[in-house]
């Protein structure tokens, strides 16, 4: 079995308790991430969106409210099911593709909008996903990508040093997890390359060498005191911005 479709397996396992987690968040916390999209969208215009690794929804169900024309796509057929009765549930269209985020199957300048989150730290080749993602960009189209340093311990000393805090949390919520055990994608992970590096450092230099503009980043920090007595400074979440030349 391929390095894909154990990941493919391993979130078709957590379906169910994802598509739990997004109706949740977008019950309370609707207006926070509409608030972290504004700043990308143009201020009037319908858009086409390709909202990658969609999982049950979440920035496709946003973003069809808003009145954009929203393609949802995942590799994993449960989380495209689930996105499927949440886009009913909620009364918007939204149209399902699956396929691989590395290997999209959509014509050149396709999309006005692409959105991400959480989909890039668990990818094989994630160099081939981004020149993907801006190939299928129109002109002057934005690309955002919300993620995080999610298994940056297995490399870096400081991440580790996070994990020794008593209140450090893996993001795992146990009310959604449905009894899931993590253990499959967290020996992926270690296997993945963006556990190895420093991200949104990483993202900007691979966009820009691709040749997008007006690349950006903002970053969630996290401030602690390791064993040692000493102060560290880790990059938590980021979320990266870049334009296709127009």
């Amino acid at each position: 079995m391929t390095e894909l479709e154990a990941i493919r397996r391993y979130w078709n396992t957590r379906a169910e308790g994802y598509s739990l987690k997004t109706v949740h968040d977008l019950r309370h916390a609707e207006a926070f991430w509409l608030e972290r999209l504004r700043p990308f969208l143009p201020a009037s215009g319908r858009l086409d969106v390709l909202d990658l690794g969609c999982g049950p929804g979440f920035f496709s169900l946003l973003l069809a409210r808003l009145g954009h024309d929203v393609v949802a796509f995942d590799y994993s057929e449960g989380m495209l099911e689930r996105a499927a009765q949440n886009a009913a549930d909620a009364g918007v269209t939204i149209a399902l593709r699956q396929g691989d985020a590395q290997n999209l199957p959509f014509a050149d300048a396709s999309f006005d909008f692409i959105v991400s989150r959480n989909l890039t730290w668990n990818l094989e080749q994630p160099e081939r996903a981004y020149a993907e993602w801006l190939r299928v960009l129109r002109p002057g189209g934005r690309l955002v990508n919300f993620d995080g340093n999610h298994y940056r311990h297995f490399y870096s000393e400081a991440y580790a040093a996070e994990k020794k805090q008593p209140d450090y949390t893996d993001g795992h919520d146990p009310d959604f997890m449905l009894g899931v055990d993590p253990a499959p994608i967290n020996d992926i992970a270690a296997r993945l390359p963006l556990s190895r590096v420093d991200r949104p450092q990483w993202d900007m230099a691979t966009l820009l060498e691709l040749g997008a503009r007006c690349v950006s980043a903002d970053v969630e920090r996290r401030h602690f005191t390791d064993e040692a007595g000493n102060a560290v400074s880790i990059i938590r979440n980021f979320v990266v911005s870049a334009q296709k030349e127009a």
